[in-house]
Protein backbone atom coordinates (compact mmCIF):
# COMPACT_ATOMS: atom_id res chain seq x y z
CA UNK A 1 0.00 0.00 0.00
CA UNK A 2 2.59 2.04 1.03
CA UNK A 3 4.76 1.59 -2.92
CA UNK A 4 1.37 1.87 -4.11
CA UNK A 5 1.26 5.94 -3.30
CA UNK A 6 4.79 6.68 -3.58
CA UNK A 7 4.68 5.55 -7.11
CA UNK A 8 1.63 7.75 -7.70
CA UNK A 9 3.20 10.90 -5.92
CA UNK A 10 6.35 10.29 -8.12
CA UNK A 11 4.57 9.88 -11.45
CA UNK A 12 2.26 13.37 -10.26
CA UNK A 13 6.26 15.03 -9.65
CA UNK A 14 7.49 13.66 -12.81
CA UNK A 15 4.68 14.61 -14.83
CA UNK A 16 5.15 18.11 -13.55
CA UNK A 17 1.25 18.09 -12.27
CA UNK A 18 2.20 19.91 -8.90
CA UNK A 19 -1.60 20.68 -8.36
CA UNK A 20 -3.28 17.75 -8.59
CA UNK A 21 0.21 16.47 -6.41
CA UNK A 22 -0.49 18.97 -3.70
CA UNK A 23 -4.41 17.59 -3.89
CA UNK A 24 -3.30 14.70 -3.57
CA UNK A 25 -0.99 15.02 -0.67
CA UNK A 26 -3.61 17.15 1.37
CA UNK A 27 -5.82 14.28 0.58
CA UNK A 28 -2.88 11.60 2.06
CA UNK A 29 -2.52 13.78 4.98
CA UNK A 30 -6.65 13.70 5.79
CA UNK A 31 -6.54 10.31 5.23
CA UNK A 32 -3.68 9.61 8.03
CA UNK A 33 -5.26 12.26 9.77
CA UNK A 34 -8.48 10.98 9.97
CA UNK A 35 -7.12 7.00 10.65
CA UNK A 36 -5.50 8.24 13.89
CA UNK A 37 -8.45 9.60 15.50
CA UNK A 38 -10.15 6.40 14.35
CA UNK A 39 -7.38 4.84 16.18
CA UNK A 40 -7.68 7.41 19.29
CA UNK A 41 -11.22 7.24 19.27
CA UNK A 42 -10.83 3.22 19.56
CA UNK A 43 -8.03 3.72 22.21
CA UNK A 44 -10.39 5.87 24.54
CA UNK A 45 -13.38 3.34 24.17
CA UNK A 46 -11.29 0.24 25.27
CA UNK A 47 -9.66 2.56 28.02
CA UNK A 48 -13.13 3.90 28.92
CA UNK A 49 -14.61 0.13 28.81
CA UNK A 50 -12.04 -1.05 30.89
CA UNK A 51 -12.65 2.09 33.35
CA UNK A 52 -16.39 1.17 33.56
CA UNK A 53 -15.60 -2.90 34.23
CA UNK A 54 -12.96 -2.18 36.89
CA UNK A 55 -15.56 0.23 38.99
CA UNK A 56 -18.24 -2.53 38.62
CA UNK A 57 -16.31 -5.16 39.85
CA UNK A 58 -15.07 -2.55 42.71
CA UNK A 59 -18.90 -1.87 43.38
CA UNK A 60 -19.24 -5.79 43.39
CA UNK A 61 -17.12 -5.86 45.78
CA UNK A 62 -18.40 -2.85 48.50
CA UNK A 63 -21.65 -4.80 47.67
CA UNK A 64 -20.79 -7.61 49.62
CA UNK A 65 -18.64 -5.50 52.45
CA UNK A 66 -22.19 -3.64 52.64
CA UNK A 67 -23.85 -7.06 53.01
CA UNK A 68 -21.31 -7.98 56.23
CA UNK A 69 -21.65 -4.55 57.71
CA UNK A 70 -25.65 -5.43 57.44
CA UNK A 71 -25.43 -9.10 58.82
CA UNK A 72 -23.11 -7.39 62.15
CA UNK A 73 -25.40 -3.86 62.49
CA UNK A 74 -28.73 -6.45 62.54
CA UNK A 75 -26.76 -8.74 65.25
CA UNK A 76 -25.60 -5.28 67.37
CA UNK A 77 -29.15 -3.96 66.55
CA UNK A 78 -30.56 -6.74 68.74
CA UNK A 79 -27.96 -7.04 71.35
CA UNK A 80 -28.62 -3.27 71.97
CA UNK A 81 -32.19 -3.62 71.92
CA UNK A 82 -32.21 -6.04 74.83
CA UNK A 83 -30.23 -3.91 76.62
CA UNK A 84 -32.26 -1.15 76.30
CA UNK A 85 -35.48 -3.58 77.40
CA UNK A 86 -33.04 -4.93 80.48
CA UNK A 87 -32.24 -1.17 81.31
CA UNK A 88 -36.05 -0.52 81.24
CA UNK A 89 -37.20 -2.98 83.55
CA UNK A 90 -34.15 -2.39 85.70
CA UNK A 91 -35.16 1.86 86.51
CA UNK A 92 -38.55 0.64 86.45
CA UNK A 93 -37.43 -1.42 90.05
CA UNK A 94 -35.37 1.54 91.00
CA UNK A 95 -38.79 3.72 90.42
CA UNK A 96 -40.57 1.08 93.12
CA UNK A 97 -43.04 0.11 90.10
CA UNK A 98 -41.80 -3.47 89.79
CA UNK A 99 -40.86 -5.73 92.70
CA UNK A 100 -36.92 -6.44 93.06
CA UNK A 101 -35.68 -9.62 91.42
CA UNK A 102 -32.68 -11.21 91.29
CA UNK A 103 -32.68 -10.54 87.49
CA UNK A 104 -31.00 -7.10 88.51
CA UNK A 105 -27.73 -9.38 88.71
CA UNK A 106 -27.81 -10.23 84.94
CA UNK A 107 -29.19 -6.50 84.03
CA UNK A 108 -26.43 -5.54 85.36
CA UNK A 109 -23.80 -7.74 83.55
CA UNK A 110 -25.65 -6.72 80.22
CA UNK A 111 -25.52 -3.47 80.20
CA UNK A 112 -21.69 -3.97 80.56
CA UNK A 113 -21.06 -5.20 77.22
CA UNK A 114 -19.38 -3.22 74.67
CA UNK A 115 -20.47 -3.03 70.83
CA UNK A 116 -18.13 -2.16 68.16
CA UNK A 117 -19.15 -2.75 64.43
CA UNK A 118 -16.35 -4.56 62.31
CA UNK A 119 -16.69 -2.51 58.81
CA UNK A 120 -14.50 -3.86 55.54
CA UNK A 121 -14.08 -0.68 53.48
CA UNK A 122 -11.71 -2.36 50.94
CA UNK A 123 -14.19 -2.05 47.64
CA UNK A 124 -14.16 1.34 48.54
CA UNK A 125 -10.19 1.90 48.87
CA UNK A 126 -9.49 -0.25 45.20
CA UNK A 127 -12.06 1.99 43.59
CA UNK A 128 -10.17 5.28 44.69
CA UNK A 129 -7.25 4.09 43.86
CA UNK A 130 -8.05 2.67 40.18
CA UNK A 131 -9.73 6.30 39.60
CA UNK A 132 -12.50 4.72 38.87
CA UNK A 133 -15.53 6.59 40.46
CA UNK A 134 -15.48 9.21 37.90
CA UNK A 135 -17.42 6.39 35.92
CA UNK A 136 -19.43 5.52 38.93
CA UNK A 137 -23.24 7.19 38.90
CA UNK A 138 -22.82 10.55 40.67
CA UNK A 139 -26.18 9.76 42.69
CA UNK A 140 -24.28 6.72 44.15
CA UNK A 141 -20.87 8.01 44.74
CA UNK A 142 -23.01 10.64 47.12
CA UNK A 143 -24.68 7.55 48.56
CA UNK A 144 -21.22 5.66 49.07
CA UNK A 145 -19.47 8.67 50.29
CA UNK A 146 -22.22 9.25 52.89
CA UNK A 147 -22.41 5.78 54.13
CA UNK A 148 -18.82 5.97 55.02
CA UNK A 149 -19.26 9.11 56.88
CA UNK A 150 -22.05 7.97 58.75
CA UNK A 151 -19.92 4.66 59.72
CA UNK A 152 -16.90 6.77 61.03
CA UNK A 153 -19.99 8.78 63.26
CA UNK A 154 -20.99 5.39 63.97
CA UNK A 155 -17.59 4.15 65.02
CA UNK A 156 -17.05 7.60 67.24
CA UNK A 157 -20.44 7.08 69.01
CA UNK A 158 -19.07 3.49 69.60
CA UNK A 159 -16.16 4.97 71.44
CA UNK A 160 -17.79 7.18 73.57
CA UNK A 161 -20.14 4.42 74.70
CA UNK A 162 -17.65 1.84 75.77
CA UNK A 163 -15.47 4.38 77.27
CA UNK A 164 -18.29 5.18 79.35
CA UNK A 165 -18.34 1.95 80.45
CA UNK A 166 -14.55 0.87 81.00
CA UNK A 167 -13.67 4.25 83.01
CA UNK A 168 -17.18 4.17 84.80
CA UNK A 169 -19.94 1.93 84.77
CA UNK A 170 -17.48 -1.04 84.65
CA UNK A 171 -15.41 -0.02 87.35
CA UNK A 172 -18.11 0.31 89.13
CA UNK A 173 -19.94 -3.08 89.32
CA UNK A 174 -16.73 -4.37 90.29
CA UNK A 175 -16.23 -2.82 92.90
CA UNK A 176 -19.41 -2.50 94.66
CA UNK A 177 -21.33 -5.61 93.73
CA UNK A 178 -18.77 -7.72 92.98
CA UNK A 179 -21.35 -10.73 94.59
CA UNK A 180 -23.61 -10.70 91.29
CA UNK A 181 -20.49 -13.30 90.18
CA UNK A 182 -22.23 -16.55 91.75
CA UNK A 183 -24.58 -19.39 90.96
CA UNK A 184 -27.44 -17.44 91.49
CA UNK A 185 -27.12 -15.27 88.12
CA UNK A 186 -29.81 -15.79 86.24
CA UNK A 187 -27.57 -14.93 82.98
CA UNK A 188 -26.19 -18.18 81.33
CA UNK A 189 -23.00 -17.63 81.04
CA UNK A 190 -22.42 -17.06 84.56
CA UNK A 191 -25.09 -20.04 85.77
CA UNK A 192 -22.36 -21.80 83.26
CA UNK A 193 -19.05 -21.11 85.35
CA UNK A 194 -20.94 -21.60 88.83
CA UNK A 195 -22.86 -24.43 88.66
CA UNK A 196 -20.47 -27.02 90.22
CA UNK A 197 -20.17 -24.47 93.08
CA UNK A 198 -19.95 -26.37 96.11
CA UNK A 199 -20.32 -23.71 98.39
CA UNK A 200 -23.84 -22.70 99.79
CA UNK A 201 -25.68 -20.40 98.07
CA UNK A 202 -25.37 -16.54 99.76
CA UNK A 203 -28.43 -14.82 100.54
CA UNK A 204 -28.13 -11.82 98.57
CA UNK A 205 -32.09 -10.10 98.99
CA UNK A 206 -30.90 -7.22 101.05
CA UNK A 207 -27.71 -6.59 98.57
CA UNK A 208 -30.16 -6.56 95.73
CA UNK A 209 -32.29 -4.45 97.56
CA UNK A 210 -28.80 -1.96 98.20
CA UNK A 211 -28.99 -1.92 94.24
CA UNK A 212 -32.14 -0.28 94.02
CA UNK A 213 -31.39 2.73 96.52
CA UNK A 214 -27.88 3.38 94.84
CA UNK A 215 -29.02 6.61 93.22
CA UNK A 216 -25.34 6.91 91.89
CA UNK A 217 -25.99 3.55 90.18
CA UNK A 218 -29.56 4.41 89.14
CA UNK A 219 -27.59 7.71 87.23
CA UNK A 220 -25.23 5.13 85.08
CA UNK A 221 -28.04 2.76 84.34
CA UNK A 222 -29.81 5.86 83.25
CA UNK A 223 -26.72 6.83 80.76
CA UNK A 224 -26.18 3.66 79.74
CA UNK A 225 -29.86 3.11 78.39
CA UNK A 226 -29.30 6.28 76.72
CA UNK A 227 -26.27 5.60 74.77
CA UNK A 228 -27.63 2.29 74.09
CA UNK A 229 -30.82 4.10 72.07
CA UNK A 230 -28.45 6.42 70.20
CA UNK A 231 -26.48 3.42 69.06
CA UNK A 232 -29.57 1.26 68.13
CA UNK A 233 -30.84 4.22 65.73
CA UNK A 234 -27.61 4.55 64.23
CA UNK A 235 -27.26 0.67 63.61
CA UNK A 236 -30.54 0.79 61.99
CA UNK A 237 -29.68 3.62 59.67
CA UNK A 238 -26.81 1.86 58.88
CA UNK A 239 -28.88 -1.43 57.75
CA UNK A 240 -30.93 1.24 55.61
CA UNK A 241 -27.90 3.08 53.91
CA UNK A 242 -26.32 -0.30 53.16
CA UNK A 243 -29.69 -1.28 51.93
CA UNK A 244 -30.35 1.19 49.33
CA UNK A 245 -26.76 1.33 48.20
CA UNK A 246 -26.82 -2.01 47.37
CA UNK A 247 -30.18 -1.76 45.70
CA UNK A 248 -28.64 0.82 43.40
CA UNK A 249 -25.54 -1.02 42.61
CA UNK A 250 -27.77 -3.77 41.12
CA UNK A 251 -29.49 -1.73 38.84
Amino acid sequence: MINFFRKIRQDLIEKNKMGKYLKYALGEITLVVIGILIALGINNWNEKENNINQANKHLETIRLNLKDDIVQAEKLLAETQTTVDYSNIFLDQFKTLKPIDRNIQMYIIYLMFERNIEVNDSGLTALLNSNSMSFVDEDLQVKIFNYYRHIEQLKSREINANSEIKTMYEPYVKENFYWIYNKTNPWHRQADVYKNDPRPIENIDGKLKNVIEDKRFEIMVNHRRYQTLILSDFYIQTIELAKEIISEIKK
